[in-house]
This record gives structure tokens, sequence and C-alpha cells, in this order.
């Protein structure tokens, strides 16, 4: 199987160039999700080839033009699309170079193109281009248009791509109603992790270091996402040798950083890159997502941070957001009541089981998402998908053509 993937995605390597290069300081979910699902892909025996409109535009350089090699890594092929770094000449000039791109790649006899649709001068001209070369294409949405931009021409462009598509690979099951009209054939995944993941096993609990039950939560510190109950709610357990690790910025961090002065149980520990996330995660006793499951938008989001928790080996007690599907809930500690009281009853019910209780729970979860959430995982379900899909539509062809014979 050959995939064309569209997307702002690029190699570890050049990643890591152009944040010294443009101190770019966003885009690292993104990136992950894009490298993963590549990699994901030749882990499957898929030649892919990556069309990407790379994350430089004029939120992080002045420079006019944005032009990088080429490059090859892990049996993935990219493709950086030149653009000169002007308002609307670099989407049109992304759109052109998606469109030119597929149309030079060599095309086999089962080649897919597979696109983030949210990127929207990509997908329009990897449409484009798959329209002449009639390559059957997939939309991988992860977020509603209307969510995500505040423009009702971007919205109408989205909603656009979303009719020209032959098929959705979608974040939750939710999404199907709003963005396929047209009952195009779907799959749901919520995201995945990585097959190689660190073991838990390389770093020692705080508790066996320092005798500190830690609770931790790295990611975005607003208030929407119940950051405030969270800390309240850990402060009024007063849970004996216990500590709350914060990472991450939002609106709660002025209020935050005085609660720390206050209280030297709370820390706020910064920004820091996804690597030491990860090993802060497997080092601590218990990790936190008390986002509230009552906004729309949580039926069409599955946050990727709870994912990567349960990777870590480190238990997860997270709401029961509407996203999430049931099959998630045998490992995890599911926070019923997510207001500081509620938060409060869970820390000091699941504190107060042994560590080794809290280990087997923490080592299902990561066993149950090595196993059906991994890119590896995850990119053979979407290679299944797209050959059963193409095997369908081929086959209802022949029916019509031999009834006009």
């Amino acid at each position: 199987m050959r995939i064309i993937f569209g997307c702002s995605g690029c190699s570890q390597r050049k990643f890591e160039e152009l944040e010294k290069k443009y101190k770019i300081s966003s885009g690292h979910a993104i990136q992950k999700y894009d490298l993963l699902l590549s990699r994901g892909f030749t882990s499957n025996g898929v030649d892919i080839s990556v069309i990407s409109g790379l994350p430089v535009n004029r939120g992080v350089t002045d420079k006019k033009l944005i032009r990088e090699r080429d490059d090859r890594e892990s049996d993935v092929g990219y493709h950086y699309i030149t653009t000169l770094n002007l308002p609307g000449l670099r989407q049109l000039m992304i759109f052109f170079g998606a469109l030119f791109g597929v149309l030079r790649l060599k095309k086999d006899k089962e080649t897919f193109a597979v696109f983030d649709s949210l990127n929207i001068a990509c997908a329009l001209g990897m449409i484009f281009g798959c329209k002449i070369r009639r390559i059957k294409t997939a939309a991988i949405v992860t977020d509603l248009p209307e969510m995500e931009h505040n423009s009702s021409f971007v919205r109408r462009i989205n909603n656009s791509i979303f009719k020209m598509t032959d098929s959705f690979i979608l974040l939750t099951e939710q999404m199907n109603e709003r963005v396929n009209k047209k009952d195009m054939p779907y799959i749901v995944l919520e995201g995945h992790v990585d097959s190689d993941a660190p073991l838990p096993g390389e770093q020692l609990k705080y508790e066996e270091i320092n005798g500190k039950k830690t609770i931790l939560y790295a990611g975005s510190i607003k208030k929407i996402y119940g950051i405030q109950s969270l800390v309240n709610g850990f402060l009024q357990a007063n849970i004996a040798d216990s500590e709350l690790r914060i990472y991450g910025s939002g609106d709660f961090l002025p209020e935050l950083e005085a609660l720390c002065e206050i209280d030297s149980r709370v820390k706020y520990m910064g920004v820091a890159d996804n690597a030491e996330i990860v090993r802060q995660e497997q080092k601590a006793s218990l990790l936190v997502n008390p986002r509230p499951p009552e906004p729309e938008y949580t039926r069409y989001s599955f946050p990727s941070k709870n994912m990567e928790y349960m990777a870590s080996g480190t238990p997860l007690l997270t709401t029961a957001l509407p996203g999430m599907p049931g099959e998630y809930y045998p490992y995890v500690f599911i926070l019923e009541d997510h207001s500081a009281g509620g938060i409060c009853a869970e820390l000091k019910r699941i504190l107060a089981l042994s560590p080794a209780e809290r280990r087997t729970m923490g080592e299902r979860a990561r066993e149950f998402v090595l196993k059906n959430k991994s890119n590896t995982a995850q990119a053979k379900k979407i290679t299944d998908f797209l050959s059963e899909t193409s095997r369908i539509n081929d086959s209802a062809e022949n029916k019509r053509n031999n009834k006009k014979s």
C-alpha cells in the first residue's frame, strides 16, 4: 500500500532544527500526532510520502522565504512546500504545493491520500490533486471547524472539504453526525500513543525517592479545564506526605503561583518538553485530568493527554468525558464528581490504596493502550479500513458497470 499524507508535520530532526531556527513554542502536539502516525504506517509496511506545509508562519518569523530541504527519516519521505511568508500568499502556495505534490508522486494500484482536514490549504490542494489522479481520500478530523476557527469563510471551506472526501478518520463517534453529511465510510480513532513509549521501570517513583505521594497534572492550566477545582480539592484532602505538581500555562497561572507561595505542597513546575513530562508522569503516584464533561466540545474531543498518561504506567483519575469510549473505563479511575469536594474524596480514596494496587492499575492501563491504541495498531486499523472501503467501492462500481452493459 502507498499513502500520501498531507499535514504540517515533519521529521523529528527537521522539527528540532525549526525550533532552534525560528524559536517555535507551539505545535508540539500536532507534530507528535503526525510523526507517530507516519511511523505507524511504515511499521505496517506502508510506503508513505508526507507533503507538509511546515508550521512556520508570521507568528514565529518575519523571514519572507520559507524553504527547507526535503528529507527522509524512519523510512518516511518528507516533501516540504516552499512558501512566501506573507498573508494569503503562504496559504495559496501551500495549496498549489500540495496539488502538484500529489500529481508528481508515483501512483500504485493501492494508493490512498490521508490528510489533516484542519490544515485547509494542504487538504484542499490534495483533494484537487486526488480528483485528477483518481486517488481515494480520507480526511482526519481531530476537531470541528466551528470550534477551531472563528472565520465563517474558513468554516465553509472546511465543510466543502468534508463534502469532497471519500472517507473519514474521526476522533469521536459524535463527530460523524456533524461532518459526514453524505454518509461516507468512517472509522473512529481517539488518537495514538508511541509503541516505543519508555518503560515505567526506568524511573523511580517519588514515593520511593522522598516518601511523597505525588499527584501530577500536565497540560493547559485554564480554569475551564477544572484546574482550579483540582488544586482546591487537593488542599481540602490534606493527605499526609503528598504534593501536587502542575506543568503548563494558562489563565489560572497567576492564582496558582500565589497559592504556591502560601502552601508548599502545591508546586508549579513551569513548561517542560514532552520527554521531561513523560519522565515526571512515570515518577508520580497519580495523574489527573479534571476536565468538566458538560461543555458541548467534550463530545467532539479526546484528550491526547489521557493516552499519554495511560502509557506512562501511572494510574489515571479522569472525568467521564463524552468522547471517551466505554472500553477505557476499566483501566482508569473515573471521577464522577469533578467539584473540589468530589476531587478531594477521590484523591483520599485512591492514595489510601497500597502502592502495589495503584501500580497494578497503571500497568493494566499501559498494557491496554499499547496493545490497542499504539501508533502501529491505529495505523493498521486505518490501512485495513482503506483497503476494505476500496474493495467495497470497486465491487459497487463493477456492479453498476455490469448493469449498464
